[in-house]
């Protein structure tokens, strides 16, 4: 895969990413942010797909990725990280799977249609499974951290 092959991927799927984050009426200063971390997983994503050859362990790292960014810019920006996540992972699903399934199913071809119809399953929960990774992971650390914080305030009231 050329540099110009992964711009071009990149490019356009910012702009997906930024068509969804309109669609979705998320605020104007998080357009171009949304859009950067879509374009960021979504060449993440076609990296690892043509190292390794695995879509779902591919979808479960620019998940991750997607969710990790989006935790980061929903703290300096001050949005909930939903605005960010939402749109980022969506030129992730695969819809092309979903849509053979259910063609497969109409024309008959069960097999077929199980086949993909896993496939596509499995991509989704390891999407699924990367953003709640790294979401469950964030959500322990500021509790921790919060818990620290209000050990350290009860001893300073103690102390004083």
């Amino acid at each position: 895969m050329s540099l110009f092959n992964l711009l071009e991927n990149f490019f356009f799927s910012f702009l997906a990413t930024v068509g969804f984050s309109i669609f979705f009426n998320s605020p104007i200063k998080s357009l171009i942010p949304a859009g950067a971390i879509g374009g960021v997983g979504w060449t993440v994503y076609m990296i690892l797909f043509n190292f390794s050859g695995n879509a779902i362990l591919a979808n479960f790292f620019a998940a991750a990725l997607i969710s990790l960014l989006s935790e980061i810019l929903a703290r300096k920006m001050k949005y909930p990280a939903i605005i960010f996540v939402i749109p980022g992972i969506l030129p992730l699903i695969p819809g092309l799977g979903l849509y053979n399934t259910m063609l497969s199913l109409v024309e008959g071809r069960y097999t077929d249609a199980i086949s993909i119809g896993t496939n596509a399953l499995f991509v989704s929960a390891s999407i699924a499974m990367g953003v709640l990774l790294i979401t469950s992971l964030v959500k322990t650390y500021y509790i921790i951290l919060f818990k620290i914080n209000n050990k350290k305030l009860q001893l300073k009231k103690l102390i004083k």
